[in-house]
């Protein structure tokens, strides 16, 4: 099981201005691919949803090219949010 705290930026770019962090853990979660099953809080630190946040579980196939995440539930301006996340790799 892994532990994750890092931050969120504006754009892809290592540069570009914090926005928030992702926290959470992702223990691994499949034998015959390399998967995980991710909890995860998308919590905004910084501008108008400042103090707010949404939270996101999903199992996560790493070599999947685009990975479809359930957005579960929030707080603040993201109370109630439910849907769903798409998360791709920028290399």
């Amino acid at each position: 099981m892994h532990m994750i705290d890092d931050p969120l930026t504006e754009g892809s770019d290592v540069a570009s201005p914090a926005v928030g962090r992702g926290q959470g853990f992702y223990p691994f979660a499949e034998q015959q691919e390399l998967a995980v099953i991710l909890s995860l809080n998308i919590v905004f630190t910084a501008g108008k949803h400042n103090g707010s946040y949404f939270v996101v579980q999903a199992k996560d196939a790493f070599f999947d090219e685009v990975r479809e995440l359930a957005v579960i539930g929030g707080a603040g301006r993201f109370r109630g949010a439910t849907g769903y996340g798409i998360m791709s790799i920028h290399l």
